[in-house]
Parts: C-alpha cells; structure tokens; sequence
C-alpha cells in the first residue's frame, strides 16, 4: 500500500455479516462508499449522545438567568443600540 508519511491508508477491511452488509446497502447514498455510511452513521450517533446529554443538563442542571449577567448584559445593549 502506498501512502506517504503522515497519511492514513484509504482501505481498511472491516468484516461484517451478510444482514449487516445488506443493510448498509440500503442506507448507502449513490455515488458514496461504504466507507461514507460509516463515517455518517458515527457522525449521526455522535450527534445523538451530545443531544443526550445536553437534555440530561437541561433537566437536572442549574441554571441563572443570563440578565444577571453583566457581559451578558453589555453584548445585549450593544446589539440594541447596532439596530
């Protein structure tokens, strides 16, 4: 395999199932490679855990109205006055 020093080989082979095969198959946009369904499937899920725990800081966080907060308050009266 040819790559040069700082680079990643572009083929890996990852064994998967004939049902796992078929239904990447299925999600597999034309054009793309299966490589491509991966990277999306991993993106997708990591999107999802931020989602996850942002909603778990929404209920159990706590949290200050941002008008107590003097920067907050300064970012604020400058936009009003930019409009």
């Amino acid at each position: 395999m040819n790559r040069s020093k700082n680079s990643t080989p572009l083929t890996e082979k990852v064994l998967v199932s004939v049902a796992t095969k078929r239904d990447l198959m299925s999600i597999k946009e034309p054009g793309k490679r299966y490589g491509d369904v991966v990277a999306r499937v991993i993106k997708n899920r990591k999107c999802d855990f931020f989602i996850a725990h942002l909603d778990r800081i929404a209920k159990t966080g706590e949290f200050v109205p941002l008008d107590s907060d003097p920067e907050h308050l300064a970012i604020k009266e400058e936009m009003r006055r930019e409009s």
